[in-house]
């Protein structure tokens, strides 16, 4: 059976002479060009072709290849060998060709790749890669919250429940607008999203590329500069959301509210792509919308906005809801009349928050504290369910 090959997007020469080649003399399926890690994720294949510089080579993105039992092969054009070859080494590489190589050992070395491929392939026990997926399933659950009203307070206590219920919880600010996690808890604005990111690509993420929190969770900041916005694309964001299903048990994901695709306007091009995409990505979305009709709203806007993005289950909360049980009552009939959420819970109005805002602490007390913490336990057992 003939070698499956992806190359990877170039703008030399080799991609051009193989495609011909193969054409005119067959011995391979090429079976289409990637630009972005999505392509590589989504195809099948033996052997991936990569430049020694491609944007898709990263430590990450060659580990996940080698996991499927595919390769990598790399066509390096150095006039520093010794200084490739410790790179390449670094990034898990262990295939390469200079980038003169003819199409035949292009081809000689994705036919050698696809016998042992197959090989494993054919002598996987039964079952294996069933269990493997529901594992990673039930490891990891990635919650994405937005709104206009009390978001980055629910979410930090959000991460100390989960913390406190024995997951290993991760909070990070993906609001390219209005970051404020970092600054709410009091935390450094570096290493945040950006770094992050750069340390994915290069397969260095690790405890130093996140800040511990003493409330037992650990959080990527948002961006430094609202207005360095266009340097974290929605696939870095991706990138980032899986290194954090490798690392943690939960991934608590703040975006900005607004959700809109200003593609066709020029000049805004990708403004909100990256909080589109974490909705795309998203296991549970959490709407966070004030106790009043104009919170309602906005939260029927919100979600209208999510679906039609994704049909992932929503949760509502309300946050500095009054007592009154009348009021609690009319603000569930409106919403229900529209969209029926998974959950709905009212936060209570708590004195304790203000206070605690102004001193950079969590308030882990009181009555919304508690609250929070029901839900959360709420959440885990229907995840358990």
């Amino acid at each position: 059976m003939e070698p499956r090959v992806l190359v990877g997007a170039s703008q030399l020469g080799w991609v051009t002479t193989l495609t011909q080649w193969v054409s005119e003399h067959g011995g391979a399926q090429l079976v289409g060009q990637a630009l972005i890690p999505d392509d590589v994720h989504e195809a099948e294949f033996d052997l991936l072709v990569l430049d020694g510089w491609s944007s898709l080579l990263s430590r990450r993105l060659v580990d996940r290849v080698q996991q499927d039992g595919a390769a990598v092969l790399v066509l390096v054009n150095s006039d520093r060998p010794e200084a490739e070859s410790n790179r390449l080494h670094e990034l898990g590489v262990s295939l390469s060709l200079p980038a003169s190589a003819s199409p035949e050992q292009i081809i000689g070395r994705a036919t050698e790749v696809a016998a042992v491929h197959r090989f494993t392939d054919e002598h996987e026990p039964p079952g294996s890669e069933l269990a493997s997926g529901d594992t990673e399933e039930a490891e990891h659950r990635l919650v994405v919250l937005l709104g206009q009203d009390g978001v980055t307070e629910v979410a930090a206590n959000l991460a100390t429940a989960f913390g406190k219920l024995g997951r290993s919880t991760l909070l990070a600010d993906f609001d390219t607008v209005n970051p404020s996690i970092a600054q709410r808890l009091g935390l450094p604005i570096v290493p945040n999203l950006l770094t992050a990111s750069d340390q994915v690509r290069h397969g260095r993420f690790d405890e130093t590329s996140v800040v511990s929190h003493a409330a037992g969770f650990a959080v990527v900041p948002g961006l430094a500069n609202p207005r360095e916005w266009d340097e974290l694309t929605s696939v870095e964001a991706g990138e980032l959301v899986s290194a954090f299903r490798d690392d943690f048990s939960v991934t608590l994901a703040a975006v900005h509210s607004m959700l809109e695709d200003l593609a066709p306007l020029s000049g805004l091009e990708g403004r909100f792509d990256v909080g589109r995409r974490l909705v795309e990505l998203a296991d549970e979305m959490l709407v966070v919308a004030a106790g009043s009709p104009v919170g309602l709203v906005r939260a029927l806007s919100t979600i209208a906005d999510i679906r039609s993005i994704t049909a992932t289950p929503i949760h509502v909360v309300v946050n500095r809801m009054p007592q009154d049980r009348f009021l609690r009552a009319e603000w569930t009939r409106e919403l229900t009349r529209t969209f029926n959420p998974v959950s709905l819970t009212f936060l209570p109005f708590d004195r304790g928050l203000s206070k605690a805002a102004w001193d950079g602490r969590l308030a882990d007390r009181g009555p919304f504290a508690r609250e929070v913490r029901r839900f959360t336990s709420e959440l885990v057992g229907a995840w358990a369910a």
